[in-house]
C-alpha cells in the first residue's frame, strides 16, 4: 500500500530521480560513422568546385593587396602569400563512446540534497541508509548488508530500521524549518 505521506513521496521523487540522474545520448546508434561521409562528400567535380568558391584564399589575398600599399594592386599573387597553417585533426573512422548526460535534481527536490548534506556532516550512517533506502530497489535486509559493507561495521535489520526511522523524523523536521 502506497503512503501518501508527502515527505515519503518526496523522498521517493528523489531517489528514482538520483537512479535516472544520468542519461547517456544514443544519438543515431544503428547508423555507421561512413554513411554521414556520403551525406558530406560531393558528388561530383562540379558540385565540389561550387561549393568550395571563397575558401581558395582569394578573400584573403585581396584584403592583403589592399593593405600593401602598392598602387593598383588589388589581389596579392598566390606566390606573394604564405599559406595559413593548418593541423591535420584527421583521424581513422571509430564510433565515440556515448556520453552521460547529468539531469540533475529536480528543482523542487533540492531541499532534498541540502538535508542530506546536512546530515552527511552530522550522521554519516544515517544519511548513508536514507540515501539507500530510497534509491536502491531491494528488501530492507539487502539494504542493510549494503550499507554495512559501505560503512564497514556491522549493522542488523532492526538498526537500520531504527536509524531509518531517526533518518526520516530528522528529514520531517527539517522540512518544516
Amino acid at each position: 500500500m502506497r503512503s501518501t505521506d508527502p515527505l515519503t513521496e518526496d523522498l521517493r521523487r528523489w531517489g528514482h530521480a538520483q537512479v535516472n540522474r544520468y542519461a547517456f545520448s544514443h544519438a543515431e546508434r544503428g547508423v555507421h560513422v561512413l554513411q554521414h561521409a556520403r551525406d558530406l562528400a560531393p558528388g561530383t567535380r562540379e558540385r565540389a568546385l561550387r561549393e568550395l568558391v571563397g575558401r581558395d584564399g582569394g578573400d584573403r589575398r585581396r584584403f592583403m593587396g589592399a593593405r600593401s600599399g602598392v598602387v593598383g594592386m588589388h589581389t596579392l599573387p598566390t606566390w606573394a602569400v604564405s599559406p595559413v597553417r593548418a593541423s591535420n585533426d584527421a583521424d581513422r573512422p571509430h564510433d565515440n563512446p556515448e556520453i552521460a548526460v547529468d539531469m540533475g535534481t529536480p528543482d523542487e527536490l533540492r531541499w532534498v540534497d541540502r538535508a542530506l548534506a546536512s546530515m552527511q556532516r552530522q550522521f554519516p550512517l544515517r544519511a548513508l541508509i536514507v540515501r539507500t533506502e530510497f534509491t536502491v530497489s531491494a528488501s530492507q535486509a539487502v539494504k542493510a548488508r549494503m550499507v554495512a559493507e559501505q560503512y564497514g561495521g556491522s549493522l542488523s535489520l532492526r538498526q537500520y530500521r531504527y536509524e531509518l526511522g531517526k533518518g526520516t523524523e530528522w528529514f520531517r523536521g527539517s522540512m518544516a524549518a
